[in-house]
């Protein structure tokens, strides 16, 4: 099965475009798939930090103890909406 891919346009200056370029070339790459290789490994490289998987196993705990607050879209948006 392939992936959907979504087309995003993004605004370089030259000299960078210039520095992508040649370190495209030195891997043997054109320079989208160049592009499209490095944005994919920044993204994998993603760790979760010990902070966040504490909060996240709290917030787990809360919800499956019943104990968390849901109130619907429109009521989050009715509070927070600017006076």
């Amino acid at each position: 099965m392939i992936p959907t891919k979504n087309r995003k346009e993004i605004s370089l200056d030259d000299q960078t475009i210039a520095i992508l370029q040649i370190q495209a070339e030195k891997e043997g790459r054109k320079l989208k798939n160049y592009l499209e290789y490095i944005l994919k490994e920044k993204a994998n490289d993603f760790e979760l930090t010990s902070e966040y998987k504490i909060m996240i196993d709290a917030k787990l705990e809360k919800h499956y103890g019943g104990e968390s607050q849901y109130i619907s879209e429109d009521d989050f948006r009715k509070s927070s909406a600017r006076k």
